[in-house]
């Protein structure tokens, strides 16, 4: 009788572990923020549902994996090709995406470090930055009023006045002094707020001159000379799509000919050979995507390390489940509301 009851425990729990599991791989799954480069979208500390129904769950690429957290335990054993079950909608511009990071190559795609950013280009768009505003296929892209910029904000006195730091402190929980100015990261609405106060009479918002060129921003080639604020124009591919092949754009898109679509391709003489076969086009066989984050100085995104395959969505960012973050200066009653 004892040994039934024992063997009735251990159903229980392993058919409960199965159902877990099922829930996770292929329905939803939670996700820990420990970064600031969703600010204040997504604070340090959040917990969020994960919607993977949305785009469609990924058949896991390496199926002898056990889930830890945001860490997997895997074997790299059996590894099976990229097929995704199709999803009840396709990725929206401005969604807030979650999904595995491109560049860990030594790593299956669906073991690599999990990020959170927001989609704000899709396939088949055209991405430009000027003087830090979004444009997409030469439109100014409308944003959330959470998107945070650098801004020096001037105040007629000490900013160490107390009676300055009482006003400011719900918009710099962190920031160095200097004399009567302060740099911070704030968004628009916030920006304004401060401008109206009484001893305020300067906030200016802070950009990367043109031709400042940053090595550590995509394509990372000194012969296209892009920043975080001047970047582009860009254009994102999609599933299908045949583009046209030359050494300047094969910067720009032969990580993802290689890496993702499994491919070799080498650039002799001017002249562009793709699994040994000489050509001047290629079809993209997934939809590509572009992601920043919305703390934009401090996130590294896709600015930094270029296109997100569809190979590596997880799913799209739905729910705020329960915040631990303890920062008095944060708004309240953020379990349970929708992400936007």
């Amino acid at each position: 009788m004892q040994l039934k009851s024992v063997n009735k425990i251990i159903q229980i729990v392993f058919g409960s572990f199965i159902i877990w599991l099922f829930i996770r791989v292929f329905l939803f799954q939670t996700f820990q923020i420990h970064t600031s480069s969703m600010h204040q979208t997504l604070l340090e500390g959040d917990h969020i549902l994960v919607n993977k129904l949305a785009y469609g769950p990924r058949i896991p690429i390496t199926p002898l994996s056990l889930p830890f957290g945001n860490q997997h335990l895997f074997l790299d054993w059996i590894q099976l090709p990229y097929l995704r079950i199709p999803g009840y909608s396709s990725v929206n511009r401005n969604d807030v995406i979650v999904f595995n990071f491109p560049l860990e190559d030594d790593l299956p795609a669906d073991e690599r470090q999990q990020y959170v950013k927001r989609c704000v280009a899709l396939p088949g768009d055209s991405i430009s930055i000027v003087q830090s505003i979004l444009f997409i296929n030469g439109k100014e892209l409308p944003e959330t009023e959470n998107i945070l910029f650098n801004f020096t904000v001037t105040a007629a006195g000490d900013v160490t006045d107390t009676t300055i730091l009482k006003q400011l402190s719900g918009f710099i929980p962190e920031n160095k002094f200097t004399g009567n100015k302060f740099n911070s990261f704030l968004s628009k609405k916030n920006a304004d707020s401060i401008l109206a106060m009484n001893k305020m009479f300067s906030v200016e918002k802070n950009t990367i001159k043109q031709e400042s060129y940053s090595p550590k921003v995509f394509p990372n080639s000194s012969t296209v000379k892009w920043n975080i604020d001047h970047f582009g124009p860009f254009y994102i591919p999609k599933s299908g799509e045949r583009i046209l092949l030359n050494p300047k754009n094969l910067l720009f898109y032969k990580r993802a000919i290689e890496k993702y679509e499994n491919n070799t391709v080498e650039n002799k003489n001017d002249s562009i050979y793709i699994n040994g076969k000489y050509t001047k086009t290629y079809i993209f066989k997934m939809d590509y995507y572009f992601a920043m984050g919305d703390n934009r100085y401090n996130s590294i995104d896709s600015r930094y390390w270029g296109l997100v395959p569809e190979s590596h969505l997880i799913g799209k960012a739905s729910f705020i489940l329960y915040s631990s973050n303890k920062n008095p200066l944060q708004p309240k009653g953020r379990s349970f509301s929708v992400i936007k």
